[in-house]
């Protein structure tokens, strides 16, 4: 379906909670990125048809949280490279995370980033917290916000508590959105995979949950003091899910994310050391896995983002110690996500943790799927399948334990508006 013109989609299942036909079967007529006509029935012998069975169309996927490796780490990634990985993946809008080098801290580099995106693939620049995320003073955020920040990280990187502090009373002039990464790293240095059992009998150094979650427990506290708006990333542990559930019922400004690969791996599977399995935060528990599962149902977990980490060879095919962490994801968070959770979230609550809860979350406005609008669109499909391999890779970047696997659905195409 490349260079798609003209089509008719038929009978699909629209998935889009403000569009008046959402969770209806339509037939939908798309011509040159416009919507020309949706209802039960389009006749239209002489149009390129595409009738494919439980078949799904949604507003396109936005992930809050991708590496572009682009500037600085070009080998890795470029812009070119994460936009056709992202289109691959049901993706239209990625929030392009501050941690290249030089980081992201000024406004130039906000509009430089804005200005690259390929395909129609929307950049979404996020600026850094503090100056060349070296924790210490805090960055132009306001300049930045002015010059199109969506939000404000210094990714997985420790953000003491003075500087938060100082963020979030900051933030709240222009109502910034800070993420942070929930890890003590003083509780468990050196460590490189999930404390427990299978850690234990690996004789490898662990990062216990608690890490985690007595850093939610400080920030929130933190967040009662100043106000402001607060999102932690990845969280992946029981604990962190209980905290944040207690925090949005008091009315906090909180919200949060996992990585849609926490649903897919425990921590006894890396018992043979797979260096592509080796993430931050690590692959946990079964009953954690299970508590994700359930936050993602009764909304205490806001998204599901792909924490999109290219690597070089060289920094993954080394002893698992030394290996670098990180999954190139963009291609798979979404199929990935759908096969670990088969039969345990509706698609449509799966879907809106990619698309219009994310988006909410940033201020990112999506075009609704109704005639005459030119949204950006998934069409993905539940009756077929997808084998990954390094042939129909799109990113620079090999480290992802799903080459060679077969997830579930497809995505048929991913409709982009013209920049």
């Amino acid at each position: 379906m490349e260079n798609v013109k003209n089509i008719l989609l038929r009978q699909v299942t629209i998935v889009d909670p403000s569009s008046s036909h959402h969770l209806k079967k339509r037939d939908v007529q798309i011509q040159n990125g416009k919507i020309i006509r949706i209802a039960s029935s389009i006749k239209g012998n002489d149009i390129p048809t595409l009738h494919q069975s439980d078949s799904y169309l949604t507003p396109a996927f936005v992930d809050l949280q991708t590496r572009l490796g682009e500037p600085g780490n070009e080998i890795a990634e470029t812009f070119e490279s994460a936009c056709n990985a992202a289109q691959k993946g049901g993706y239209g809008a990625l929030l392009a995370y501050p941690s290249h080098s030089p980081a992201t801290t000024q406004a130039a580099q906000i509009s430089y980033i804005q200005q690259n995106a390929r395909k129609g693939v929307r950049l979404l620049p996020a600026g850094c917290i503090s100056e060349d995320m070296n924790g210490l003073q805090l960055a132009e955020m306001y300049e930045m916000h002015q010059a199109g920040a969506f939000a404000f990280t210094d990714d997985k990187k420790n953000i003491s508590i003075t500087l938060l502090a100082r963020a979030l009373e900051y933030s709240k002039t222009f109502n910034g959105l800070i993420i942070v990464f929930p890890m003590e790293p003083q509780l468990n240095p050196g460590g490189l995979m999930h404390e427990g059992k299978t850690s234990t009998l690996m004789g490898t150094k662990g990062i216990s949950s608690v890490s985690e979650s007595m850093r939610i427990q400080r920030d929130l506290e933190i967040l009662k003091y100043t106000g402001g708006r607060l999102h932690f990333s990845n969280i992946s542990c029981a604990a962190s899910v209980d905290l944040i559930r207690k925090a949005k019922r008091q009315k906090l400004s909180v919200t949060c994310s996992i990585s849609a690969h926490q649903l897919s791996y425990l921590d006894e599977d890396l018992i043979n050391f797979p260096a592509n399995l080796k993430v931050l935060p690590p692959f946990r528990t079964e009953h954690d896995r299970q508590s994700l599962i359930e936050g993602i149902n009764d909304d205490t977990i806001d998204c599901i983002v792909s924490d999109h980490t290219p690597v070089i060879i060289e920094d993954k095919a080394v002893e698992f110690e030394y290996a670098h962490f990180g999954i190139s994801s963009l291609m798979t968070a979404f199929q990935s996500a759908l096969t670990a959770t088969e039969g345990d979230i509706e698609i449509s609550q799966l879907v809106k943790k990619f698309n219009t809860d994310p988006a909410h979350l940033i201020g990112h406005t999506l075009c609704s799927i109704e005639e005459s609008s030119s949204p950006a669109m998934t069409l993905f499909t539940l009756s077929q399948n997808t084998t990954f391999s390094k042939q129909n890779w799109k990113s620079k970047s090999f480290n992802s334990p799903f080459i060679g696997e077969t997830l579930r659905g497809a995505i048929l195409h991913t409709f982009l508006p013209k920049p």
